[in-house]
């Protein structure tokens, strides 16, 4: 592209040079200037006039600390070098763009210059296209304020969350916009902002929006007045409606739990590990007679006859030592010395960490089982999940209310009813013969999982389904627990991250085959000639940098397009088709499968993925010719498929978070996406990954797999290949 297409013709500033480059510049009406020291330099530069700098050699001779400052000075001007000593290229090396020989003619000056300059502002428009599209499909909302609170600038996420129109918003104060219960504090917020350069300061309030509702924003402001790049207050605010209204629905949960707690028939209690009572129920007061002040100071043994006292005591400590829920038969004995009946069910307390806190229990009377199937219908409603019961045939017996208002269902219309003829599945033909399938194979003891889209109240939404059993004390399956959890907005993101990697992988891939067929074409000219070496190191990492983009494509399917339901594969079928195809690939190279079982293992597609890295890797790093050997051996429970060549080994630190037990951080972490993505295949399937390095030397990867369930095969294949 020529440096006219750009806007304008380059500005060049000459440091350090005689006059003849800035004549050559100027024969061909570019605008050349000639300064004799940096100083002067840094002062031209600081005006921001330029648009290149040909640096040439200072008189102390110190050209790398020129470059230093005028770098500084202009960030965005590129710098050439110009002259023939011999520490050109140690200069280039510390930051120069390129290098001009003194002794080149006019049209290589003006052609070197025009091409920098032209790269620069080429960079400079994708960096501004990049930063438009961030702006512009970013969730949250970016605006500028003036020192009096007006738009200087709003991104046009404005428009999408809110309604309003970015443009017309500048100029007018953002405070017209703002909820007026809310106007007085976000102004005083802002002007703590305003006075304080440098400091960020957070408020939420309501935001009209332009059909006249009220939004809830989280807004950080950032007083950049005196940066003269930008000469505003920065706001980057985002949308917390939803957030507000998850919280005053779970602050509105809690109240309901303690409403529950204290309306609970039966006794609740709460004790640490030291069998201190932290909270109880005026249920307890209520049936002993005893009042909080006392019931704080007792032991819980002391509220039953003292015959059934050891069976309490017992009852505790195994709560305690084997973390299991216990439910024991004991009299409650009042103050006034009436005795009741009850079952005390118990359960270990512990924190986020799953550290014990105490135990937590009820105490029923056991002469009104009633009372059980109140609490359990308070539970079983107030869940956020799908939830329903039906037996073994698939009969439904029992739904929760969330399950109802998804689909705007009538309970009466849903009990008796076999779950696939439920109008949530009614949509299309196949979900009925799935969710038939579903209950087939849980009645048969099965766990069976899969996402399903589904006809909700406001549309279809995708869920995450499952059916699995509950069976009694001998296995047997008295009922099927039938489950959904909306995951639409996952999906969604699923989605919108494969079309990002899709698109930058069609960028990546072709910017890379231009800059490999150039190089191409470079190293044909330089044949022979000492100035090859460098061509050939940039072939070398276009290739790599093509195969990496395989890679993390493959990386992304696995994430995005990974399935729920694992079926049985077989590993010899698989791995025999990989052999294939690597011996046609590499036809020098020596391939040898060995298979010791017939088992089958609990997979998917992605299996042939982590077979395929695992002996491209060996191939890529053995000796010559190639000589990798594959045995496949099984026990009871599990397949192992050893992987080994003779190749010099993996250095340790590409290991890391890999294989062994050292945790993966920031600064350490193996660097191979390869096996980055068999690590993450192998987890999703509960199976593991080592390595060793025999001392003769050599690579031997060992992947291990839970065997499958006998049944009949079915092909495992990927994702349609997407460009």
């Amino acid at each position: 592209m020529d440096a006219a297409m750009t806007g304008h013709d380059p500005a060049v500033l000459c440091v350090h040079t005689d006059e003849r480059p800035a004549r050559q510049l100027r024969d061909v009406d570019l605008r050349a200037e000639r300064v004799h020291t940096t100083d002067v330099a840094v002062d031209e530069l600081d005006r921001g006039e330029y648009d290149c700098v040909l640096l040439g050699d200072p008189s102390t001779g110190h050209r790398r600390d020129s470059l230093d400052r005028i770098a500084t000075a202009a960030p965005n001007s590129p710098v050439l070098l110009y002259g023939l000593s011999d520490d050109l290229q140690r200069t280039l090396d510390a930051g120069a763009v390129d290098v001009v020989r003194v002794d080149s003619r006019a049209p290589v000056l003006v052609t070197r210059v025009n091409n920098v300059v032209d790269q620069t502002r080429d960079d400079d428009r994708e960096r501004d296209e990049l930063l438009d599209a961030l702006l512009e499909h970013s969730p949250d909302q970016l605006s500028v304020l003036d020192s009096d609170g007006r738009y200087r600038f709003v991104s046009r996420a404005v428009e999408r969350r809110l309604g309003h129109d970015s443009a017309e918003m500048v100029g007018r104060s953002a405070f017209e916009y703002v909820h007026p219960a809310d106007r007085d504090r976000v102004q005083e917020v802002f002007e703590s902002i305003r006075v304080a350069p440098g400091e960020t300061h957070t408020a939420e309030y309501r935001l009209r929006t332009a059909d006249g509702d009220w939004r809830w924003l989280e807004s950080r402001g950032t007083n950049h007045l005196d940066d003269p790049t930008i000469e505003g207050i920065v706001i980057n605010s985002r949308d917390v409606t939803e957030r507000r209204q998850q919280n005053e629905q779970l602050r509105e949960e809690r109240a309901l739990t303690e409403a529950i707690f204290e309306a609970l028939p039966d006794v609740f209690y709460a004790f640490d590990e030291n069998v201190n009572f932290l909270r109880w129920n005026d249920r307890l007061s209520t049936v002993t007679g005893y009042d909080d002040e006392e019931i704080e100071s007792m032991h819980p043994a002391e509220f039953v006859l003292e015959e059934d006292r050891q069976e309490i005591l017992d009852a505790i400590a195994r709560i305690i030592e084997s973390d299991e829920a216990v439910t024991v038969e004991a009299r409650f004995e009042a103050k006034n010395g009436e005795v009741f009946p009850y079952e005390f069910t118990g359960a270990r307390m512990t924190d986020d960490t799953g550290d014990p806190l105490g135990i937590v229990g009820i105490g029923r009377d056991i002469a009104d089982r009633k009372q059980r199937q109140r609490r359990f219908e308070a539970v079983f409603n107030n869940t956020y999940q799908f939830t329903g019961l039906t037996d073994p045939d698939g009969t439904v017996v029992e739904v929760n209310e969330t399950a109802l208002e998804f689909g705007g269902l009538d309970r009466e219309t849903v009990l008796g009813q076999p779950v696939w003829e439920s109008l949530f599945f009614q949509h299309t033909e196949t979900v009925p013969e799935t969710v038939r399938t579903a209950v087939e194979r849980a009645r048969r003891g099965e766990l069976f999982r899969t996402e399903l889209e589904v006809q909700g109240n406001n549309g279809l939404e995708t869920i995450d389904f499952s059916v699995r059993p509950l069976t009694d004390e001998h296995g047997d399956v008295r009922l099927l627990i039938v489950e959904g959890r909306t995951i639409t907005a996952l999906k969604q993101r699923e989605q919108h991250l494969g079309v990002l990697q899709r698109l930058l992988r069609h960028n990546l891939r072709n910017k890379m085959s231009v800059i490999r067929g150039n190089a191409d074409l470079l190293a044909h000219e330089l044949a022979g000639t000492d100035s090859v070496e460098p061509v050939e190191k940039i072939q070398t990492a276009v290739d790599e940098l093509v195969g990496l983009s395989d890679t993390a494509h493959k990386l992304s399917q696995v994430v995005t397009e990974s399935t729920s339901e694992h079926r049985p594969v077989d590993v010899e079928q698989l791995l025999r088709s990989a052999c294939t195809e690597f011996g046609e690939a590499y036809p020098e190279a020596s391939l040898r499968l060995s298979v010791a079982t017939q088992q089958q293992v609990r997979a998917d597609w992605r299996l042939r993925v982590v077979f395929e890295q695992l002996i491209e890797n060996a191939l890529k790093h053995t000796g010559e010719p190639p000589d990798v050997e594959i045995t496949v051996t099984a026990d009871e429970d599990s397949v192992s498929v050893r992987v080994a060549d003779d190749g010099p080994g993996v250095p340790a630190d590409e290991l890391v978070g890999i294989v062994g037990e050292r945790d993966r951080t920031q600064l350490t972490h193996g660097s191979g996406l390869g096996l980055w993505l068999v690590r993450l295949v192998l987890d999703d399937y509960g199976g593991d990954l080592s390595y060793e390095s025999p001392p003769e030397c050599g690579s031997v990867f060992t992947v291990t797999l839970q065997t499958g369930v006998d049944g009949q095969l079915r092909p495992e294949t990927g994702p349609a290949e997407q460009t």
